[in-house]
């Protein structure tokens, strides 16, 4: 578990408005820490900042280590033995894997082993999410890379996926044709919380990477609530089980995977067994990222960080929704989306369903995923769980957003309060809660909370 730098409770200076300067507390943003001022009558309860020490090998040493002492399988060279055709199953745009820092190394030992680019082909594991344009695809790995390997899109539409098996709750699991036909499947990414799963990376590249839509939406909405399916959980997690097991299904032969800290950096690369590797990535993981709370806050202050596209912005209130008091206040910070703005889409999404659930939208919520249906049928799975999810955490808390992308008449589209700077967002709150415990969490999208009994609650 990580270990804190700062006291709680501690104070360093005043502000002319009453309000401390307190350079200790801070959230992370894409440019750099923003300093917090904090009412002389806020209470820091615990400030979710973790010790960094810096990786001493460069992620092309660490990838060479991974790949040659795998966890779970023969080294990489020697599964390569005797395998004409090589598919690479990488993320997509929504996470922080260094994609061209892994990928030159990996092709550079791939040559060395005796594998053509020809013989190469990565498949962006999209899940539900939107394709990458060619423009974006040359920037997450690079001119050099884009132009000596194949790269596909996954669609988890299209009509030539195969069938490969049957998931006890998403049902028939279809995969791309391309993971059926190559000799070798690698699977690529990085290992960062996750609301249901417990953590993303593993196996999940594969399921919901590239699968299809119909078992991608029956295990998802059969499963995001169900006991165990939580922030931070690996063990007995029935969402992340049902995932293992379309790997297993499939037969995902190799991961290579990253793992951060709480600042984003590369602290490791695990690679292996899809499980057994990413079992060992999520133990380095929960000593980069884990936090004792001991307390709910009245008031809870995180930063979206390292979220910035689309739906993906809103796990982090998940996080932050597990450490306030119910009725309690949600300040929650955003310094920058992807394109500038949300996808109109969201919006669009939120109107439809606060027309439909009149005076209870967490009952409309639940109503659905009983039924199993999605509240926006053409639109993707992240954005129906952002939704899904949205909803469920505004019925326990209040929501302050804070974003130079986000207007106050698009936040409110959202069942959101606004203000246009976190000074403001602070003051606001102060007004009504002037005497409040504070929880604040620099890397919202990062932090994994550890509970005690008293604090944990159902959804349901």
């Amino acid at each position: 578990m990580g270990t804190h730098l700062n006291k709680v409770g501690e104070r360093m200076g005043m502000s002319e408005e009453g309000r401390h300067i307190t350079p200790e507390y801070y959230l992370n943003s894409t440019k750099g820490k923003v300093y917090l001022r904090l009412p002389e009558g806020w209470q820091v309860a615990n400030n979710a900042t973790l010790n960094l020490e810096e990786a001493k090998n460069p992620i092309s040493n660490m990838l060479i280590e991974s790949i040659n002492n795998p966890i779970g399988t023969p080294p990489l060279k020697s599964l390569l033995q005797g395998k004409e055709n090589i598919l690479l199953i990488v993320d997509d745009a929504t996470r922080p894997t260094p994609r061209e820092a892994i990928l030159t190394c990996l092709l550079n030992q791939l040559h060395q082993y005796g594998v053509q680019s020809n013989q190469i082909t990565a498949l962006i594991a999209l899940g539900t999410h939107r394709p990458l344009t060619e423009t974006e695809i040359e920037e997450a790995f690079g001119a050099k890379i884009y132009r000596e390997i194949r790269f596909l899109n996954h669609d988890c539409r299209a009509d030539d996926l195969i069938s490969v098996g049957m998931l006890k709750y998403g049902g028939e699991l279809k995969i791309h044709p391309l993971a059926v036909a190559v000799d070798l499947r690698i699977g690529i990414g990085c290992i960062l919380p996750h609301p249901f799963a417990g953590f993303g990376g593993g196996p999940k590249v594969l399921f919901p990477g590239i699968c299809n839509y119909e078992a991608i939406r029956k295990h998802h909405l059969a499963l995001m609530i169900a006991e165990w399916a939580t922030l931070g959980n690996y063990k007995n997690n029935p969402f992340q089980n049902e995932i293992c097991e379309a790997a297993r299904l499939v037969k995902l032969d190799f991961i290579i995977n990253t793992v951060h800290d709480s600042e984003e950096h590369v602290k490791t690369i695990v690679a292996g067994h899809f499980q057994q590797a990413h079992l060992k990535g999520i133990d380095t993981s929960m000593k980069e990222l884990a936090v004792q709370f001991d307390q709910a806050a009245d008031v809870t202050i995180l930063s979206a960080f390292p979220h910035s596209e689309g739906p993906q912005i809103m796990k982090p209130i998940g996080t932050g929704t597990m450490v306030t008091k119910k009725g309690g206040v949600l300040i929650f910070y955003i310094d920058s989306i992807k394109g500038g703005q949300l996808p109109n889409i969201l919006f669009e999404a939120f109107d439809a369903v606060f027309a439909m659930a009149g005076d209870n939208p967490a009952q409309l919520v639940i109503d659905f995923l009983r039924e199993g249906k999605c509240m926006v049928p053409d639109a993707s799975m992240d954005l129906n769980l952002a939704l899904n999810t949205a909803l469920l955490y505004q019925n326990r808390v209040n929501i302050v957003l804070v974003s130079p992308d986000v207007n106050k008449q698009q936040a409110a589209r959202l069942g959101l309060d606004h203000a246009n700077s976190l000074d403001e967002a602070i003051h606001s709150v102060a007004a009504k809660i002037p005497r409040a415990t504070v929880n604040i969490l620099p890397s919202g999208g990062l932090i994994v909370p550890q509970l005690t009994e008293k604090m944990q609650f159902n959804w349901i």
